[in-house]
């Protein structure tokens, strides 16, 4: 049996976790054991803007997926909480207009340092 994620008019059906995040460029799904990085199509990718608005879901998505996701915006910035690192995670619907930064720290995620760091594009 699957999980579904969908954002407005993307979404994706994964055998495991599974996340959607859009922006003003559009929107992006990914599964848990699809490799990374994800997000390759979203202006977020390029500007890398911790204050960016971004919508987001995610249904049963290992926690240390979403924080490689993060570290590869934010190279070095996001750490995981030891008594979190088996926790899955699950939006109840989806986060609409939360920027990236708190987006981190609303599905568990430590930033290093506050604010994060925009950083440049590799």
């Amino acid at each position: 049996m699957g999980v579904e994620c969908g954002l407005d008019d993307c979404g994706i059906s994964c055998e495991f976790g599974c996340a959607c995040m859009s922006d003003a460029a559009g929107c992006e799904c990914w599964c848990e054991n699809v490799s990374l990085p994800p997000l390759a199509k979203l202006k977020v990718r390029a500007a890398r803007d911790p204050e960016a608005y971004v919508d987001f879901t995610a249904s049963e998505m290992p926690l240390t997926r979403l924080a490689e996701m993060f570290d590869d915006l934010f190279p070095g910035q996001i750490l995981i909480p030891a008594g979190k690192l088996g926790e899955m995670v699950t939006t109840d619907g989806a986060l609409r207009r939360i920027k990236l930064a708190d987006l981190v720290e609303h599905v568990g995620l430590v930033p290093r340092s506050r604010p994060l760091r925009r950083t440049t594009s590799t």
